[in-house]
């Protein structure tokens, strides 16, 4: 537990690593950027993610059992396969909860395709390093986050940014965006393309082979910005294909969106957050909208704007 608090040391990424400015930075990202490095006490079963998505693209059948379960929103997500500017990768997106929910003959045919290994995995990550993160940024919060996370409101995603899309060539793997919870531990192949956006608006390339600690919206107003949000994207290599799992953890849905320690140090926010008229399960719902877009699972409805990215729409409603 010491090391991985010791690298809990959230910091800018190094300005030599700047790459260029084609995505200009919003409001949020420009106010400070940060990263943690994690070593993790169990590496990402990157082989039995791979035979889960192979499996499931080979077999709808499975697949559209899986994604019954969860009829709203779905859970293996293939919208690139037909969708030229979508994010260029598929998805399939987890929880306790909706693990709880696969019928025991599904879970029992995709144990043989990795999907026992992950939901493991990911159970040992969750228990053993989320209480130590949440620990150290209460610590940089000057306020106790840990209590606000108590019903486990966690997603568990991983990524497939193969080539088989609808646009191969496309470099476009996950579009420029701030997370909505608390945090995000990043799993990688070992295949470059994650970068994070630092305070000058550059980005950053991410080690391959690095496990990550971002943290987002609700973690930057809960702390009244002493935690900071990091604005990332992934960009595909043509031809290559690349995974990643990651672990996001977010507050209770029930938990009301504003500063918990209001000082001289605080940074201010809209008369909306301020005055606690948004609690976590809201602003997730307004956030959810924009990134089911990028992502090509949801169309945006009359009037509303295909030009304006995820980060700008939130960044209105926090900082008004």
């Amino acid at each position: 537990m010491a090391a991985t608090l010791d690298l809990l040391e959230f910091h800018p990424p190094s300005p030599a690593l700047l790459t260029g400015k084609d995505d200009q930075p919003t409001t949020s990202s420009v106010l400070s950027s940060a990263i943690a490095f994690l070593q993790p006490v169990k590496p990402a079963p990157f082989n039995a993610i791979r035979r889960l998505f192979d499996h499931l693209r080979a077999h709808p059948s499975s697949a559209d059992a899986l994604n019954d379960i969860y009829p709203t929103r779905g859970i293996f997500k293939i919208a690139a396969i037909e969708n030229a500017t979508s994010d260029q990768k598929l998805t399939i997106d987890l929880s306790p909860t909706r693990a709880g929910l696969i019928p025991s003959e599904l879970r029992s045919s995709l144990a043989a395709h990795g999907l026992d290994d992950i939901l493991s995995f990911f159970s040992t990550i969750a228990a053993t390093h989320v209480p130590t993160i949440l620990s150290g940024l209460s610590e940089i919060a000057s306020a106790d986050l840990t209590s606000l996370h108590k019903a486990q409101n966690f997603n568990f995603r991983l990524c497939d940014y193969t080539p088989a899309t609808a646009a191969p060539g496309s470099t476009n793997g996950c579009g420029a965006h701030t997370d909505y919870g608390t945090l995000a531990i990043i799993f990688q192949d070992g295949q470059p393309g994650l970068e994070a956006q630092n305070q000058t608006g550059g980005w950053t390339p991410v080690p391959g082979d690095a496990t990550i600690v971002l943290c987002g919206w609700c973690a930057l107003i809960l702390s009244g910005g002493r935690v900071h949000a990091v604005r990332h994207r992934v960009r595909r290599l043509p031809g290559v294909r690349r995974l990643s799992a990651v672990l996001f953890v977010a507050p209770d849905l029930d938990v009301v969106l504003k500063p918990l320690k209001v000082d001289e140090t605080s940074m201010e926010f809209s008369e909306k957050i301020m005055t606690g008229q948004v609690n976590v399960g809201w602003f997730k719902d307004v956030m959810g909208k924009r990134w089911r877009w990028r992502e090509g699972n949801e169309v945006l409805e009359d009037g509303e704007s295909d030009e304006i990215s995820q980060d700008e729409d939130i960044d209105r409603l926090v900082w008004g």
